[in-house]
């Protein structure tokens, strides 16, 4: 198969994967700023000591930053960049955009494929596809529920054909 046709049937991630992994990024950088607010507070409270002004000033903008560029920025990046294929042969990875990994998975190399949604997830109906290898795991995030499904079994065919 060309490298041009190669480049036409590769699949990408349902939209709502954007919606999810903002959502997944303002929980978890919430907790940050929470976090960063009790320590800069508790010296305050407990009088040890003052906070200096700019200290409580650089620390909150540096996890408001990181909040934003996590939950708005990175992952449209990672949803315009990230692209699958599965063959008969092997399944093809490509994701990134500032350090680009384009990973070819044999099948005869997987050794069992998982599937898992977690809360935020199955809120949008997503889930994972996780093709496990002896090496690592190769994850697909942001699949249709049913779509996800549906790879896991055909990877899982095709793996398990590959054996035989």
């Amino acid at each position: 198969m060309s490298l041009a046709r190669e480049q036409q049937v590769m699949r990408k991630l349902h939209p709502d994967w954007i919606l999810a992994e903002r959502k997944s990024a303002l929980i978890s950088n919430g907790i940050w700023l929470l976090a960063v607010l009790v320590i800069l507070s508790v010296p305050t409270l407990l009088d040890w000591f003052r906070v200096p002004v700019w200290i409580w000033i650089i620390a909150i903008l540096v996890v408001v930053l990181r909040m934003g560029l996590n939950a708005f920025v990175l992952p449209y990046f990672r949803y315009e960049k990230f692209a699958f294929h599965v063959s008969d042969e092997e399944v093809h990875i490509h994701r990134g955009w500032l350090f680009i990994s384009e990973m070819i998975v044999p099948m005869i190399r997987v050794q069992h494929v998982e599937l898992e949604s977690g809360p935020i997830l199955r809120q949008y109906g997503l889930a994972s596809v996780e093709i496990v290898t002896a090496a690592t795991t190769h994850v697909i995030a942001g699949l249709k529920l049913d779509e996800a499904e549906q790879l896991k079994q055909r990877i899982g065919e095709l793996a398990r054909r590959t054996d035989e």
